[in-house]
C-alpha cells in the first residue's frame, strides 16, 4: 500500500510541476504598449521617455496632417506629451500636446534617451513592427533616432523612420539569428529636426509570415532559464 501511495504522490508532483512550468511560461510581452506604461521595458535613460507611451492619434489632434497609424490606443511617439483622457488629464495634458523646453515653448525633438526591452529568444524568421519619426540612422552623426536589435551588446539590425509621424510596417530578416537571445533598444539621441522616433506593435513571424504569439516566444525564455526576475513574474501572476 505504501508503495502505491508513493507512486501516486510522485505522479501527482510530476503533473503539478509540469502545470506550474507551463503556467509560469505562459507570460506575454508589452509589445504594443497597451498596458499604458513601460512594463517589460526594463531600462530607461534620459528624459525622452518620461511621458511615454502616448495615447491616441496625437499628431492628428494638433492637425499635423500625418496620422500616427498606431495600433490599439498606446504607442511610442517621442515628440508627444499626451497620456490619455485619464492619466493625461490628471497631469494637465491635453490632446495635441508636445514636449516643451524650459521656457514652455514647443520643443518636440529636445529630450534624448534610450529604452531597452527585456530579453527574448528569437524563434521566428522575421520581425515586424510599426516605425515612424525621424530618419537619423544608427552610427551617423549628429545622433541616431532608431530602433536596434541587440545581441550580446552588438547591434544586429537597425531601423529608422522616414521623416513623417505616420508609422508604416517595417521588417527585419532574423533567420540567421534564430536561437539567440536579443533585446530591442529604442534610441533618441538627436535634438535637431525630426529628432524623434515613433514605434509600436512588435512581432516575430514564422516562415509563412504569421505572427508568433509572444507568450510562445517567452515560454522558450522561461524554459531556457533566461534571466527573468520574480518581480517580472509577479506582474503577470
Amino acid at each position: 500500500m505504501k508503495k502505491y501511495m508513493f507512486l501516486i504522490i510522485t505522479c501527482f508532483l510530476v503533473m503539478l510541476t509540469f502545470v506550474l512550468i507551463n503556467f509560469v511560461s505562459a507570460r506575454s510581452f508589452n509589445n504594443d504598449f497597451e498596458t499604458g506604461d513601460l512594463t517589460d521595458w526594463e531600462e530607461k535613460t534620459g528624459e525622452a521617455f518620461d511621458f511615454q507611451p502616448t495615447w491616441g492619434d496625437n499628431p492628428t489632434a494638433r492637425n499635423r496632417g500625418q496620422p500616427s497609424n498606431h495600433q490599439g490606443d498606446w504607442w511610442l511617439g517621442l515628440a508627444e506629451k499626451y497620456q490619455g483622457p485619464d492619466k493625461g488629464a490628471k497631469l494637465g495634458q491635453k490632446a495635441g500636446d508636445m514636449n516643451k523646453n524650459a521656457a514652455g515653448a514647443n520643443a518636440p525633438d529636445l529630450p534624448q534617451g534610450t529604452l531597452t526591452s527585456i530579453e527574448f529568444k528569437i524563434i521566428g524568421v522575421s520581425m515586424n513592427f510599426l516605425m515612424g519619426g525621424g530618419n537619423h540612422p544608427w552610427g551617423v552623426d549628429p545622433g541616431p533616432c532608431c530602433v536596434n536589435l541587440v545581441i550580446n551588446g552588438k547591434v544586429e539590425r537597425t531601423m529608422t523612420g522616414s521623416n513623417t509621424e505616420t508609422m508604416t510596417r517595417r521588417e527585419w530578416d532574423v533567420s540567421e539569428l534564430k536561437g539567440k537571445t536579443a533585446q530591442l533598444v529604442v534610441i533618441d539621441k538627436n535634438s535637431g529636426g525630426w529628432g524623434h522616433p515613433n514605434f509600436d506593435d512588435i512581432h516575430q513571424a514564422n516562415a509563412a509570415g504569421d505572427n508568433i504569439p509572444w507568450d510562445r516566444v517567452l515560454a522558450v525564455q522561461a524554459e531556457g532559464k533566461l534571466a527573468v526576475s520574480w518581480a517580472q513574474m509577479k506582474k503577470y501572476y
